[in-house]
């Protein structure tokens, strides 16, 4: 099994993998629908498979919610960066837990390569047809693994700006007022 290091490095740039699925106008369509026929649109939303900068073995993207925006960030070996949440006016709280956001959906599997820091139960795991229905849509439009699963945030609004810094490795998705 791949690493998710490896996993995390081979996303493509987020402006390849959208241009190639804008190029192709009927797989949203048809995976929102397959979302909605097995009643996981509830649930997951689908995303963009890309990466802003890639990461080492021991780390990973993990987002946290704050005051009008969410914050991806890179963690080490399951710590916090405490300080650096701090001065996006975030300040974790104690009891919440690691869980995946993101989904790579390929080859019928779902993996795990962005998480999330919450308080909230994992929501029910996709079931072995449902991903084969998925990856099955993607692959007959040539672009199998560009597009995966999102577990489904209502925190977190439709309509958000989304402004990277590979240098220091963090990505802030701002909603609201702040996000024209």
């Amino acid at each position: 099994m791949e690493s998710l290091q490896d996993i995390f490095n081979s996303l493509g740039d987020i402006y390849e993998v959208s241009e190639i699925i804008a190029s192709r106008p009927n797989i949203l369509p048809a995976l929102a629908n397959l979302l909605v026929k097995v009643m996981l649109d509830k649930v997951y939303d689908i995303c963009l498979n890309h990466k802003h900068f890639d990461i080492a073995g021991s780390e990973q993207v993990v987002g946290f919610t704050g005051q009008g925006l969410l914050v991806s960030m890179v963690c080490s070996e399951g710590g916090l960066p405490i300080k650096l949440l701090a001065a996006e006016g975030i300040y974790p709280i104690s009891h919440g837990a690691l869980r995946p956001s993101d989904l790579l959906v390929k080859d019928g599997a779902a993996i795990p390569y962005e998480f999330t820091y919450t308080t909230n139960n994992p929501p029910p795991e996709p079931s072995s047809e449902f991903l084969e229905s998925w990856c099955s849509i993607l692959r007959a439009e040539g672009v199998e693994g560009l597009l995966g699963l999102s577990i489904r945030d209502n925190s977190v609004p439709a309509i958000a700006h989304e402004v990277s810094d590979p240098e220091n490795r963090v990505n802030r998705l701002v909603f609201g007022d702040d996000a024209a």
